[in-house]
């Protein structure tokens, strides 16, 4: 995975996986931490980062820690 876009004002970053998911017909994603969002929608539905918000976190230097919730 790589982050080939990334805006650190409105902390929205371009994922990309490198190698496809099975079953998956996307390879690139858009991740809003601030809102915690993600395109491959398991951002929202665990509550918690999935590994493209992992990713963006990683290559700013953030803890992801801050976007999971209670």
């Amino acid at each position: 995975m790589r982050v080939t876009s990334c805006d650190r004002r409105s902390a929205v970053f371009v994922v990309e996986e490198v190698v496809p998911i099975i079953g998956s017909f996307q390879a690139v994603y858009r991740v809003r931490l601030r809102q915690r969002l993600c395109d491959c929608g398991r951002f929202q539905q665990l509550h918690r980062p999935c590994r493209h918000a992992v990713a963006a976190c990683a290559s700013i230097g953030v803890e992801w820690g801050p976007y999971c919730d209670p």
